[in-house]
């Protein structure tokens, strides 16, 4: 019994070869660079949803400031010209309108400043898995 177990190369039958090795590391491998793009499309699709999310509120800023400042307008400088000049109520509701404008167009600009096209932590679990691979080929 040892002549087949030297003229095998010497492994038992219980033991894995290198073959079943190198094709159980690159099954492992495969498995892990599969799920690695799974994260990388759940990483893309959270940073898409953070830029639409952005640019809607950015255009809602806008729409609600164009139409606020246009309703309101005219009836605040109406009610404040029964105490003030037209034109000083016309540059207070003014005034007041692109202020409540730019506080929402700033908000959806830093919502869409979060948001990344790169999946970075998909990229360095990558990069890990690579380090990993390496280090079993050699």
């Amino acid at each position: 019994m040892s002549e087949e177990n030297a003229a095998d190369g010497g492994s038992s039958p219980h033991e894995p070869g290198l073959a079943q090795l190198l094709g159980q590391l690159f099954h492992d491998a495969e498995t892990l660079l599969l799920q690695e793009l799974a994260l990388i499309r759940a990483e893309l699709g959270e940073s898409a949803g953070n830029l639409v999310g952005g640019a809607f509120l950015a255009l809602a800023g806008i729409v609600v400031s164009l139409i606020g400042g246009l309703a309101i307008v005219a009836a605040i400088i109406i009610l404040l010209g029964e105490f003030l000049p037209l034109w000083i109520s016309a540059g207070l509701v003014g005034v007041a309108a692109l202020v409540a404008g730019t506080i929402l167009i700033l908000w959806g600009r830093r919502r869409l400043s979060r948001a990344s096209l790169v999946p970075r932590h998909s990229w360095q679990a990558l990069h890990e898995t690579g380090d990993w691979l390496r280090e079993e080929l050699t």
